[in-house]
Order: structure tokens, then sequence, then C-alpha cells
């Protein structure tokens, strides 16, 4: 098999080192109680966008609606730990290839987005930190249910492997409570909602339930540089469709909803006339098959001669 070795795939393939790299450290650093890579779990934590909106970090936050608007929700796909967590689940769960001619197996399809829903759970988290409810937020804010998650279940595992090291090899961990039952049934629920269905539609909840992939998707389909389908290039093999995780590729129009777009380059790396690209600049149809011709809509008009002899 030939590999093919573009520069979406480098880009793929760096955003993907970095979103393992950043998820583990983050892993690490909580479940070590940072004592483990301090410095760099410490800046990694600061940089999450439910962490500077609960912290009033207005240099985090103002930097990273910069970066959306320049290139789209790079934050989703790069350094969440909950966007990559979901990217393992599905890839663990379903490694099969993508559809061929003629077959039916789908990995992912285009589906609509969800407005009402996205504002509906946006506007009740921003009214649930204005009214200091952390309960929400707890639940549904990616980072507080990453670390909700690393603290009740992977850090008594953590403390136990410590234990079981020479002394010296690892630093001492600092004395932590340990999360009640509670905590951990609601970790355990968390966990198992979004394996499952992770496994069977990708990035759905970050394109639903996510506040925060809900407010970067209002300066992300702004962005000034988005993925573009080449209706010239297009051969309708529905690859990119069958890749795309986010679930935003519309065929039928061939457009690429930049509002749930994570920026994951999966769709480049599966089309096989590179018609899709990530590009600054709007194409121009050279068969403008999709244009609406002026004057077809309309109703024909009915002239009446008036003149009498």
């Amino acid at each position: 098999m030939k590999v093919r070795l573009t520069k979406y795939s480098l880009l793929r393939w760096s955003r993907i080192c970095l979103s393992i790299a950043a998820t583990g450290i983050l892993t690490l650093s909580i479940c070590t109680g940072a004592s483990c890579m301090p410095s760099v779990g410490k800046f990694l934590e600061s940089i999450q966008i439910g962490h500077a909106v609960m912290a009033f970090s207005m240099v985090i936050i103002v930097g990273w609606l910069l970066l959306t608007l320049a290139f789209g929700r790079i934050y989703c796909s790069s350094v969440c730990p909950m966007g990559t967590l979901q990217d393992i689940a599905s890839r663990t769960a379903r490694p099969m290839p993508l559809r061929r001619f003629g077959s039916s197996r789908r990995r992912y399809r285009y589906v609509n987005a969800q407005p009402r829903l996205r504002n509906s759970i946006l506007t009740l988290t921003v009214l649930a930190i204005m009214g200091g409810i952390n309960a929400v937020p707890s639940v549904i804010e990616p980072f507080a249910v990453f670390n909700r998650i690393c603290k009740a279940l992977l850090m008594p595992v953590a403390e136990k492997i410590a234990e079981m090291l020479p002394a010296g090899f690892c630093p001492a961990f600092p004395a932590m409570a340990a999360a009640s039952l509670t905590a951990t049934v609601i970790a355990i629920i968390i966990l198992s909602i979004v394996a499952v269905i992770s496994t069977r539609h990708g990035r759905r909840i970050c394109n639903t339930v996510c506040p925060v992939g809900t407010a970067l998707g209002f300066v992300s389909r702004f962005a000034i540089y988005q993925m573009e389908i080449d209706t010239d290039l297009c051969l309708n093999c529905g690859r990119c469709e069958d890749a795309c995780k986010g679930e935003c590729i519309n065929l039928t129009d061939h457009i690429v909803d930049g509002s749930r777009c994570i920026v994951c380059f999966d769709c480049t790396n599966v089309c096989p006339n590179n018609a899709i690209s990530f590009t600054r600049n709007r194409k121009r149809l050279s068969t403008p098959l999709m244009q609406k011709i002026i004057g077809l809509d309309r109703p024909p008009q009915t002239t009446i001669d008036c003149n009498t002899d």
C-alpha cells in the first residue's frame, strides 16, 4: 500500500501527536497532583478554555478566540482532552475501512446541525457560571469532566502503581482526599456515555452538548482558513463524509459546516483527488450547477393587450 505524504498528512499527524501528548501530560499531572511535570501540566491546564473562563483569564480566552477566527476549532482537535478521549474511543471501536463504491458500510454520515440544543446548553452553562452553580459546568464543560474522570477513576490506580515502584523513583504524591462513591459513580456514567456515543457518532458530543464547542463554533464559521471542497475535482466517492467524525460534510451541496468542523484533516487525508483543501480562498464554480438561475423560480407573467381597434 502506497502512503501519500502531503502537507495535510503532516498536519494531521502533527495534530494527533500534539493531542496525545497534551492529554497524556494532563492525565499524569492530574493523577499525581502536579508532582510529575508540574510546569508543563500547569501550563496545559491554564490554557483550557473552561479553566480560563472560571479563572477569568482574558488573555487565554481572547487568544483562543483569535486563533479560532484564523484557523477554526483547532482547540477541539489539539489540546482538548475530552476531544482526544472521544477520538480514541471512536478509533478503537470502529477500525473498519472506508466505504467503497457501491457499498452501504459507513463510518459516519452527514447530520443536520442542532442549533437550538447547542445554544440552550451554552446558555444554561453561562447562567450557571454567573450564578455560581458549579454542578452544571462540572458535568458539561470538557476539562472539568476530564478532571473528574481522572481524579475519581485514574488517581487511585496511579497511587497503587507508585506504591509498587522503588523508593525515590517517583515523586511523592500530595495528600488528597479519596473520591467519594457518588463521585466515582458519576465519573463512570459520564465516561460510559462518552464512549458509547463516540463509537457510533465520533464528535457528536462536541457538536451538540459541549458549551466550549458551541461557543467556538460561533467564531469558526467566520474563520479565515476553512475546509473547501473543489467541485471540479470532487468525485462524489463519499470517502470524506465517511471519515468526518464531526459529521459536518454535506456532499449534496458540497459544503463543510465551519461551525462544527474540528479541523482534524481526516477528510483531506482520504480524498483520492485532492478535492478538499484547508484554504482562505473560496473557489468559484466553473460549472455553476448549484447557482440559482434568475427567473426560473418565478411564475410566468401574462401580458394583456389593452389596445382596442
